[in-house]
């Protein structure tokens, strides 16, 4: 292995053990920048995962590299810490949407919209089945939910595909081969035009079926932050007597925004529905805590994250060569299944005190799930939304 890649190797090791220091962390500055790297595997069985993977592949250039940096944070953090990660930057991303619905792979939108709702069967002559074993080796989870959220991106992302043992890194064209034909992309082209109209969609924060409202929060930002009085008029004005509060998409942020909200809906005598998908992760699984504290029912599918997980990311480090992005868990996150709050772990002292079942991962229960096919995907109606609201009115109101 070049001396590049042990540099940056070294680097990430002693980082993840350095002391935080008071103006990264006033209350625990003396913790590790990881919670605890080595929770699961020692020092010991972690150079000899990395001697056996260097005997056994062959480091010629960054892409190499990156498989190794995310087979290591594989092994050491399993299916408890999906928060630590690191990431090859200046990537390229071609303009399809890919969806896995029940065990298959399905392009559901495509910039040559013949190819849209196909079949994924291959990528660069390699079996689908080959890509995603090589993929889930090197992708944390704790939920199966989280992988599969995850393969939308990672299909179509350059630098993952490339990073692959079984793809030949010096390809000039990425080609899937789906049961329509097959859909070429040259490498490094920019397709950010196309890309974004594949992603384009008519977003409404706010919509009213009959007597339900649905507010979408796909995001713990700012910018989707509600505004409670202006929410209040809308409910109290068109008699809704059912609030859908849809978090599908929300991949985490400030858990604290949503406060407001959970003290109006607390106070409300609204019956109170929580919409979830596999893209939910960090501060959205805190969102859904804090609706069923207050009563909400659960409607939709499996989400990305146990409730109980390594998490609280609070800085991002780069390696010194390959300028790889890297993000550690800092705390662990739980339910206080008593009081519904989540509550964290933020010392490695503390975090050896607990039972081994303590670690266990717990996970949503869902009171209705919803599960979507290839044809749902094709219907121009939001479907997972459709059935929740059938739900809801054969629940409450028959």
């Amino acid at each position: 292995m070049e001396k590049k890649y042990k540099e940056d190797l070294e680097y990430f090791l002693n980082y993840v053990e350095l002391k935080r220091g008071m103006e990264l962390d006033k209350k625990y500055p003396n913790e590790s920048m990881h919670i605890d790297f080595y929770f699961l595997h020692s020092k010991s069985e972690l150079e000899e995962f990395i001697n056996n993977f260097i005997s056994n592949n062959y480091i010629k250039n960054d892409y190499d590299f990156y498989y190794l940096m995310c087979s290591i944070i594989k092994y050491m953090c399993g299916s408890l810490d999906a928060h630590t990660s690191i990431v090859m930057n200046n990537t390229n991303c071609y303009p399809l949407s890919i969806q896995a619905l029940n065990e298959k792979i399905y392009v559901t939108k495509c910039n040559e919209e013949k190819y849209s709702y196909s079949e994924l069967l291959e990528v660069n002559g390699i079996d689908i089945k080959k890509i995603i074993k090589e993929l889930e080796d090197i992708t944390c989870y704790g939920t199966y939910e989280w992988f599969l959220s995850r393969l939308h991106f990672y299909l179509n992302d350059k630098n993952r595909l490339l990073s692959l043992p079984c793809i030949d890194s010096n390809s000039k064209y990425i080609e899937y081969k789906t049961n329509k034909g097959i859909i070429k992309y040259e490498i490094n082209k920019d397709y950010s035009q196309e890309l974004s109209q594949i992603k384009k969609e008519n977003f409404q924060q706010i919509q009213i079926r009959n007597n339900i409202l649905i507010l979408k929060y796909p995001k713990c930002n700012n910018k989707f932050a509600p505004n409670i009085r202006k929410l209040s008029s809308i409910i109290n004005s068109n008699n809704i007597d059912t609030f859908i509060l849809d978090l599908r998409g929300n991949s985490g942020g400030n858990s604290s925004l949503i406060n407001p909200l959970i003290r109006y809906l607390k106070h409300s005598k609204l019956k109170l529905i929580t919409l979830v998908n596999k893209t939910i992760f960090s501060s959205g699984r805190t969102a859904i805590i804090d609706m069923l504290k207050i009563g909400s029912k659960i409607v939709g599918q499996g989400i990305g994250t146990p409730i109980n997980c390594f998490g609280s990311v609070q800085k991002y480090g780069e390696l010194p060569n390959t300028k790889f992005t890297f993000s550690l868990s800092s705390a662990y996150l739980y339910e206080d299944e008593k009081k519904h709050i989540m509550k964290a772990i933020h010392t490695k002292k503390k975090l050896h005190k607990m039972p081994k079942s303590f670690y266990e991962p717990k996970h949503l229960k869902i009171d209705y799930y919803i599960d979507l096919t290839i044809d749902d995907y094709q219907s121009e109606s939001d479907v997972m939304l459709d059935k929740c609201c059938e739900w809801i009115n054969n629940t409450f109101n028959s």
